[in-house]
């Protein structure tokens, strides 16, 4: 025989005592309860009795009388089934408003589940229906503003039209972002697209003045004084023959003053 068989039935044997010894002695206790539980004391069972039912007597009456006098006159009357029944009406009055309130809760939940579906970022029909017109002028306003320093604008001019950019992309970002119905996000939407024209239109102005100011600059710088061709005393001798000739034809000469 094998050492490992040898423990094999060794183990089976304990085993096997084990649940023998079980088989014999939970009978034994399971008995023992039972009677315990029914040996009990009368005057115990009375107290009980009358807490749960009002049903019961309180003994002995020379205890009570003498300790618990107040609490002898009352118990039958307060005891915990009146407290049942009574519990038991209040909870059959509130079940009608729990209904109610059932229905009104589930209407709710349904309402709000739509507002949720209608609200979420996935299902935002008014961005895209103003998507393309809203990133248009978004996309022009950008190239006017990267256009402020060739067209002569200060590195503090284009951070701040850089800012205002920036705040509008914010803008966007939370409404599309924020938990508002339809309409709500169309108004928001629409409402940034006039900020964004009307800040293009401001740029755009500043633009054309920069860019005056940078080429009349342009041609101050490469303008040259201008040259005489004759000298003074050339031109007030010419001068001087013209008048003279005019007086002449006009009739201011004295042949015609004498006549």
């Amino acid at each position: 025989m094998t050492k490992f068989k040898r423990i094999h039935i060794l183990l089976r044997n304990r085993i096997t005592l084990l649940v023998g010894l079980l088989a014999t002695v939970l009978p034994a206790f399971s008995q023992g309860y039972v009677q315990v539980t029914k040996n009990h004391e009368e005057y115990i069972m009375q107290q009980f009795t009358t807490m749960e039912t009002g049903a019961g007597a309180l003994t002995p009456r020379y205890y009570y009388n003498a300790f618990h006098k107040k609490y002898q006159r009352t118990a039958n009357a307060e005891n915990k089934q009146i407290f049942r029944l009574h519990m038991k009406a209040r909870v059959a009055d509130e079940k009608v408003y729990s209904d109610s309130i059932k229905a009104l809760t589930s209407r709710r939940a349904k309402v709000e589940a739509q507002n949720i579906v209608d609200r979420s970022p996935m299902t935002d029909m008014a961005w895209t229906v103003e998507k393309g017109k809203i990133e248009g002028k978004l996309d022009i306003f950008q190239k006017n503003i990267n256009k402020i320093m060739p067209y002569g604008g200060t590195a503090e001019d284009y951070r701040q039209w850089k800012n205002i950019y920036n705040c509008l992309q914010t803008a966007i970002k939370i409404t599309r972002e924020s938990y508002q119905d339809l309409g709500r996000r169309k108004k928001e939407y629409m409402a940034i697209y006039r900020d964004v024209v009307r800040r293009n239109y401001q740029l755009t102005r500043q633009l054309l003045a920069w860019n005056s100011m940078k080429s009349a600059k342009e041609m101050l710088k490469n303008s040259k004084s201008p040259q005489r061709l004759s000298p003074i005393n050339t031109v007030a001798f010419d001068a001087l023959n013209r008048w003279k000739v005019a007086m002449a034809v006009d009739g201011f000469s004295s042949k015609n003053y004498k006549k």
